[in-house]
């Protein structure tokens, strides 16, 4: 049994991916939902490019995507714009990312209010997000299949012509209960 609020080793994913900047470091974690993106360390114009091709490998996968920036000591204009960049490539590649703030990146938030940024506050608020659009969408698709579903048809078995005054009458069901429908079929000759 563990303490409240303690988080036993299995709960946190692992590292699977590592690579240094010159002032920032990028650590990658995969998860069923997503693929987690944390940045440390400072973006500046010395490797701002560097780290926004890094994360584009990673919108490859057409998985979605959460950069936590949370962790960074700086955030310059240069690293801001290459954010603002990706976040225009991610929407047009239909790939959902989430963005993590922290300090480092509060006061250019303020500044530039229409940033159009997917922010959220942590890791799990950002996987529960991505959680509900997956439940919506399979609720959609559920609903659109009903909906686009064909009217279900008698068995041929149980339909059958009995003769009537004047011609016959398409009988359906069985025979010790026999329903009849308005349809009359006439010989012709």
């Amino acid at each position: 049994m563990t303490a409240l609020g303690a988080i036993s080793p299995t709960d946190q994913p692992r590292c699977r991916y590592n690579v240094d900047f010159s002032a920032a470091r990028l650590h990658v974690y995969a998860r069923s939902l997503a693929t987690i993106l944390r940045v440390d360390g400072e973006i500046d114009a010395s490797n701002a490019d560097s780290i926004a091709h890094e994360i584009r490998r990673f919108r490859r996968l057409k998985t979605p995507l959460i950069l936590d920036l949370s962790h960074l000591d700086f955030l310059s204009v240069d690293g801001f714009r290459a954010l603002l960049v990706l976040n225009h490539e991610h929407h047009k590649a239909g790939v959902h990312c989430s963005v993590i703030t922290g300090s480092a990146m509060r006061p250019l938030l303020r500044i530039v209010i229409n940033h159009g940024l997917p922010v959220v506050d942590s890791v799990a608020e950002a996987l529960q997000l991505i959680e509900d659009v997956i439940s919506s969408r399979r609720q959609f698709l559920a609903t659109l299949a009903r909906q686009r579903e064909p009217q279900r048809r008698m068995p041929l078995a149980q339909l059958s012509l009995r003769p009537d005054a004047g011609g016959y009458r398409l009988a359906t069901g069985t025979a010790t209960s026999l329903r009849r429908k308005h349809v009359t079929v006439h010989g012709g000759s």
